[in-house]
């Protein structure tokens, strides 16, 4: 009795003592080092001090995020992740506005003799793959202020912490495999303004030994799930910010990626390695700018682009680029892609079972502003978003852009740049509601299907939507026409239209049910353009004596307009209602 007592009582202290809801791990620079075979370390990484100066293995944080994976054995990475899964790490400094405390990940600056990656390729010292929690215990990389890094929808950026990948890194954080992790309030770049994707090469091309770069922020693969991106900065890579398939739900929440020199997410391994069965991506108020460009480094322009490609200079430029696969779902809502060089949306290889786009903006690109394709049986809602079809204005100069940002580009309007691009299937739903679309583009909604002769049975809905033509003869010089309205691919495909402003297109007004006038914007210009810049900084917002104002008609669901204005039963046409300040608008 007295050993069984013995046994019980050991068990209970070894319950008590466990850490409930996983360990606790620190970075500090002023923290120490990690114990390795034959070598004690300075800290156990595991208290938010620094470490003192004397002694091995105390009760201190680490002083580099690269020992929470890096032991600094002989072949770099023996060590392995210092953390479990269900482990929560928090990152303090790394967040100077001179970048001069950046926490690096991959091997030393080049012209170093490297510590880190001694016997393994440099393109391969980064982090191997992210411990995985479970549903109930995440495993968690915080910036320091992860409590405060966002003010409502925005991400706060100098309250980011800062990892960058460097000196030819092939990804700086590995998600391949990843379940139940969790990544917010971090900053995730590299240093250096290196071309690897467009000639000629300017700066100057990428050289391993050479240039403090990185290929890819992150990697994911078929069985990347329930990752949750949170207030996380991804920019300034050579070729994609996010890299890979996945394989079940990712969130991104206040995620910014952009002017990454290939792709935003290239969700192509360069195997097409198809996403997962039941895999989605829940994205809220993420935005993919200037991707194709190679970005600046050190930023010193709001528009920090420091050379552009597209595919006819050897680049590339999606937002999102799908390869060929089929999500379960994708959700867009308040999301942004502009100005990339290549397409706005995720493109027709990849099918998606449910789409639904809200309260989102896409222009300024050089190829479709939304492109998509569907499954049979799908569901596609597009609500409340704005759309700009202009996809030449990086042909000229945009403000805050240096001034040859665009010396390497040609290739505007690609597949004639129709502003929506997509195909349904059979049996399926597709309502467009409430949305304001504008532009120049040859063709304002390029509809398919994706079978020939099977979509009869997939009506595509338009209701209370604005749609405004303007005529740009630098885009097509003599032409005296405005953009055409619907082109149907396939003879299945059919349009049913009501409650719709339509003005300014080449086709025969549907006005059964539809109104055939002037929406009457605030502010509106001139339908014949004079410049890349007349739209420009465009005021959604219908004026007063607008014929869209209170002609709507409900749509289920449907309660605010793109700023979240309330709407009343008498609702108006387009994403804005009426403002109350009449010079009031949606700025870009």
């Amino acid at each position: 009795m007295k050993i069984r007592r013995e046994i019980l009582w050991s068990l209970l202290l070894m319950l008590i003592s466990a850490p409930l809801f996983g360990e606790t791990w620190y970075i500090r620079q002023d923290g120490g080092t990690r114990s390795r075979a034959g070598f004690p370390g300075q800290c156990d990484g595991k208290a938010d001090v620094p470490y003192h100066g004397t002694g091995v293995n105390q009760h201190c944080a680490f002083n580099d995020f690269r020992l929470l994976y890096n032991d600094k054995s002989y072949n770099g990475i023996a060590g392995g992740w210092a953390i479990a899964g269900g482990d929560t790490v928090i990152i303090r400094g790394c967040h100077n506005a001179d970048k001069s405390t950046d926490c690096r990940i991959g091997s030393d600056p080049p012209g170093v003799a490297d510590t880190w990656c001694v016997g393994n390729a440099i393109v391969a010292c980064s982090s191997g793959p992210i411990p995985s929690g479970t549903a109930t215990h995440h495993t968690r990389i915080l910036g320091q202020n992860y409590a405060s890094c966002s003010k409502g929808s925005v991400t706060t950026r100098s309250q980011l912490t800062r990892l960058f990948g460097g000196n030819g890194l092939g990804t700086a954080i590995n998600l391949g495999g990843a379940r139940y992790v969790d990544f917010e309030c971090i900053d995730l770049s590299d240093h250096s303004q290196c071309v690897q994707h467009g000639s000629p090469a300017y700066p100057n091309a990428c050289t391993n030994g050479k240039d403090d770069f990185t290929k890819d922020g992150m990697a994911t693969n078929n069985t990347t799930a329930n990752v949750l991106l949170q207030d996380v900065w991804i920019h300034g890579f050579s070729e994609s910010g996010i890299s890979g398939p996945i394989g079940g739900l990712i969130t991104l929440t206040r995620v910014d990626v952009s002017f990454n020199g290939f792709a935003g997410w290239n969700f192509d391994d360069g195997r097409s390695t198809p996403d997962a069965p039941g895999s989605a991506i829940n994205a809220s108020y993420v935005s993919m700018i200037g991707n194709g460009c190679n970005e600046e480094y050190p930023i010193v322009d709001a528009f920090p682009a420091r050379s552009c490609y597209d595919l006819e200079s050897g680049g590339f430029g999606d937002s999102w680029s799908g390869q060929n696969t089929t999500l379960a779902s994708f959700t867009c809502d308040h999301c942004i892609q502009a100005y990339n060089t290549k397409d706005g949306f995720i493109g027709p290889h990849t099918l998606i079972a449910k789409l639904t786009i809200t309260n989102s903006e896409s222009y300024g690109n050089m190829g479709q502003q939304w492109k998509w394709g569907a499954t049979t049986s799908s569901s596609t809602i597009f609500e409340n978003n704005f759309t700009v079809g202009n996809s030449r204005p990086m042909s000229a100069a945009l403000p805050g852009a240096p001034s040859n940002y665009n010396q390497h580009l040609s290739l505007y309007c690609r597949a004639d740049g129709d502003i929506f691009s997509f195909f349904s299937s059979a049996n399926s739903t597709v309502l467009f509601a409430n949305n304001t679309t504008i532009g120049y583009s040859a063709t304002m909604f390029d509809l398919a299907c994706a079978t020939k002769n099977t979509c009869s049975s997939t009506p595509f809905i338009f209701r209370n939507n604005i749609m405004l033509g303007f005529l740009n003869q630098k885009y097509h010089p003599g032409d005296v026409q405005p953009p055409a309205l619907y082109y149907f691919t396939d003879p299945s495909d059919k349009v049913t239209a009501d409650h719709n402003v339509y003005y300014n297109l080449r086709d025969r007004c549907l006005l059964t049910g539809n109104i055939c006038s002037d929406p009457l914007f605030v502010g509106e210009p001139a339908r014949t353009m004079r410049s890349e810049s007349d739209l420009d900084n465009f005021n959604f917002h219908p004026s007063s004596g607008s014929p869209a104002v209170g002609h709507g008609i409900a749509v289920s669901g449907l309660f605010t307009d793109y700023y979240g204005v309330a709407r009343p039963n008498s609702l108006s046409i387009g994403a804005a209602e009426p403002s109350m300040d009449q010079g009031a608008g949606k700025k870009k």
